[in-house]
């Protein structure tokens, strides 16, 4: 038996993926809106081009997530839904702006914590957020200390702290190495990298955790 037949209605895939593409092609007005606020400019013909791939990416990951949940979870597919559109306007404002702004930020976090009510635990996942506000806090002090330069954002740190509410520590840490790895790598592959933002980085390793959280129930025999 593979993981393929555990997880269907595979026919249901194409039409899920069509979906979470029209919902997220919705959030770019907000996301645009927001950059106007800020003094930032609408995103050009390059910028489109980045905004295309992102939804792409984040389709796929939302229909996985579907997929995955929706065998009798309803709040799980529906909480995993909520997660990927989250961290699709975080990701796509800190790509184009180059920063996490609070009012993202912010509702991730009290999004998480609720949903941590809804499964009935708050206490960890809220342990958890303090613990990573903290350790962020401290490496953005301490690196900013030694480096002489901001060597991680605040809003980095908030987006941390979101992840820490909706997916416990263990998850949470595995979102966060991933995300690093991957922002290290691909500064690696880059010839002459300029820097970059890692906030995005963060939001593909949460996107891989979450769809390990949801999945693991499948993958235990």
């Amino acid at each position: 038996m593979t993981l393929i037949t555990l997880i269907g209605p595979w026919q249901l895939a194409l039409p899920v993926f069509l979906t979470a593409l029209v919902v997220l092609r919705s959030q770019i007005r907000p996301v645009a809106a927001l950059m106007v606020v800020y003094g930032h400019p609408q995103p050009a013909k390059s910028g489109m081009a980045t905004v295309k791939r992102h939804s792409w990416l984040h389709a796929g990951a939302m229909t996985l997530i579907v997929m995955l949940s929706s065998t009798g979870r309803p709040f799980e597919w529906v909480s995993g839904a909520l997660f990927v559109i989250f961290v699709f306007r975080m990701s796509l404002i800190d790509r184009l702006a180059g920063w996490l702004p609070k009012e993202f930020t912010g509702c991730f976090l009290l999004a998480g914590l609720l949903v941590a009510i809804g499964r009935g635990d708050l206490l960890h996942p809220a342990l958890t957020s303090l613990g990573l506000l903290l350790t962020g806090l401290a490496v953005r002090t301490g690196g900013g200390f030694y480096a002489d330069r901001e060597v991680l954002g605040l809003g980095d740190v908030w987006l941390m702290v979101g992840l820490g509410a909706w997916l416990d520590f263990p998850l949470a840490l595995f979102a966060l190495l991933s995300g690093v790895v991957g922002f290290i790598l691909w500064h690696a592959g880059e010839r002459a990298s300029l820097g970059g933002p890692l906030g995005p980085w963060l939001g593909y390793g949460a996107l891989l955790a979450m769809s390990v959280s949801i999945a693991n129930p499948l993958l235990v025999w």
